[in-house]
């Protein structure tokens, strides 16, 4: 079972160096922590002069067991002016780029920092779990005052997602609530551990490279996954696919987070 130090940032903003197993960033995570990453990277490469330190935030979480892999918003502009989005995982000592524009993942491994580490911010509070039954009135609430929502939920392949809210809405005479997630994709491996393993083999190439080119040259992808959900109190929700299949699908869980005010 491996383990790393994770700084947990509390509601007040003090924070506490923890040793911590992938599971219990996981149960974390699932509680409402937001996932950060904090970076050195090593400024004896020349493209990482002059020394400096760096974090990503990391909205979407895709989690297998004890597995995950944490995505920033695609908005970060490459030197091809294109946008692109880092992503980073307890899988491997890897992490890589991923430009949907151009379908492509470039790997890169850890070795590249002095320092990785991740961070627990417990900027968020659990409001809703649907194995609990709540009433749908904390949900209107939070919408009255103006919260802003992220969820997690459980799919039929017992993989949990955790992407944050574009647009949550209450239907006033029906007493329920629809959630729709941000629109955004990723490599579909990120949801199979196996498969993450397999797509790193494939490109094993970069982890002997020299230090300033450990960087694959970009694997081509075709299979990318779409993050939008949109998601009700009955059980039931719909994805990017099932837009123009007019279809619906059940989740097996859903819990639903709001911002903390001090947070």
């Amino acid at each position: 079972m491996n383990s790393s130090i994770v700084r947990v940032i509390n509601a007040n903003n003090t924070y506490e160096d923890k040793q911590m197993t992938d599971k219990e960033i996981v149960e974390e995570l699932l509680n409402g922590a937001s996932l950060r990453t904090f970076m050195m990277p090593d400024s004896s490469i020349p493209s990482n002069y002059p020394e400096h330190i760096e974090t990503y935030d990391l909205p979407h979480i895709i989690i297998n067991g004890e597995n995950f892999w944490g995505k920033s918003e695609t908005a970060h502009l490459t030197s091809q002016l294109r946008a692109s989005a880092f992503c980073y995982t307890n899988i491997d000592n890897i992490f890589c780029s991923y430009n949907p524009m151009i379908h492509k993942v470039f790997f890169m491994s850890k070795k590249r920092y002095k320092t990785h580490k991740w961070y627990l911010r417990e900027d968020y509070t659990l409001i809703w779990d649907s194995e609990k039954d709540n009433p749908t009135d904390s949900i209107k609430k939070e919408i009255e005052s103006c919260s802003k929502f992220k969820i997690a939920m459980l799919d039929s392949e017992d993989i949990w997602n955790i992407h944050p809210v574009d647009l949550p809405m209450y239907y006033l005479q029906e007493g329920k609530f629809e959630l729709k997630t941000v629109m955004d994709e990723y490599p579909i491996f990120f949801r199979y551990v196996e498969e993450t393993k397999k797509h790193v083999s494939n490109n094993s190439e970069f982890l002997s490279a020299k230090p300033d080119d450990n960087m694959s040259p970009g694997y081509e992808l075709f299979n990318e996954f779409f993050t939008f959900y949109s998601l009700s109190s009955d059980g039931s929700y719909y994805n990017y696919f099932d837009v123009p299949r007019g279809t619906k699908q059940k989740y097996k869980r859903l819990k639903i987070y709001v911002d903390r005010i001090n947070g």
